[in-house]
């Protein structure tokens, strides 16, 4: 995920804005007591994770494989290109944990099309192939790109009303959404009422798109990692503590997924993540193995 990256990183204040007011009415303010965590990348298909978090004998076949047992979730940005043939979802779904969620992206023949509500067909098309992930469905997210303003808040609001997907995700880029209050309080009113989602994106230089509002009870993040930079670690640390005050309100589902230039960073800052969520949230999950080894059914 390039959008909002720079080089020049010290001078970016990355401190989370305040907590949106009506955040305490959408989470119950009654503390959860087992929330659901996921965190995890954005794709399997990286050499530089053979030997590392991969086998060394690992090959593409089976990359798949090898991800869903070092993580829990993936933010399936393939799915944004194509819609993957059911065959090979159902082999992603039989080679992955039963723990496991996948969480598609919207193909960009939706999201990047002129007028969302002529592309209901396709949008059946895929939701039709998604359902191979029966159970290991997670989130869908659609992704909208940077020329979507609010002027067309009503044709968002009519693809959504013919949506078949419930369990969806919305993100927004450009930047009037921020400015012009009105539009987005209205569709954050009608996620809402249909429990959908708005995705926190949390990139250095679009500060504004970070806008803290939850409209359900699961909050999808999308970290823009700077490969290991000491800011990461910081802006971690203060997503666990926001993290840790939606669970006492009420925050059921986290997704967090870690984007970096150079993905054989990621399962550090991974690894972090989880660490720093047990430590401050006294939630356990896995971390990967970074150092594989050699035996391969003892990791697998």
């Amino acid at each position: 995920m390039n959008f909002g990256r720079i080089k020049e990183l010290d001078s970016i204040n990355y401190t989370l804005p305040q907590n949106h007011i009506g955040n305490e009415k959408v989470l119950g303010n009654i503390k959860c007591i087992k929330p659901k965590v996921y965190v995890g990348g954005v794709l399997w298909s990286d050499e530089a994770f053979v030997g590392t978090i991969y086998p060394n004998w690992a090959k593409a076949i089976n990359y798949s494989k090898y991800y869903t047992r070092q993580f829990n979730t993936i933010e399936l940005n393939s799915t944004h290109y194509r819609i993957p043939e059911i065959q090979k979802i159902q082999k992603w779904y039989e080679q992955s944990p039963p723990d496991f969620r996948f969480c598609p992206k919207i193909p960009q023949a939706i999201s990047y099309s002129r007028n969302l509500s002529e592309t209901i067909y396709y949008l059946n098309e895929f939701h039709n192939a998604i359902k191979a992930f029966q159970d290991k469905l997670g989130m869908c997210f659609l992704q909208l790109p940077p020329h979507f303003a609010p002027n067309r808040l009503n044709e968002l609001l009519d693809f959504l009303d013919n949506s078949p997907i419930r369990n969806l995700a919305i993100e927004l880029r450009h930047p009037e959404w921020f400015t012009e209050k009105l539009a987005l309080n209205v569709l954050s009113n009608y996620l809402y009422k249909n429990n959908m989602t708005l995705v926190l994106t949390d990139t250095p230089t679009r500060r504004d798109v970070l806008h803290m509002r939850l409209t359900n009870k699961t909050a999808l993040i999308r970290f823009n990692a700077n490969d290991k930079h000491e800011s990461d670690y910081k802006r971690i640390n203060e997503w666990i503590e926001r993290l840790y005050t939606w669970m006492q309100l009420g925050l059921e589902t986290i997704y967090f997924f870690i984007h970096t230039p150079n993905q054989i960073n990621m399962p550090e800052l991974v690894t972090y993540f989880i660490q720093q969520l047990k430590k401050e949230c006294g939630i356990t999950l896995t971390p990967p193995k970074i150092k594989t080894i050699e035996i391969e059914n003892k990791l697998f």
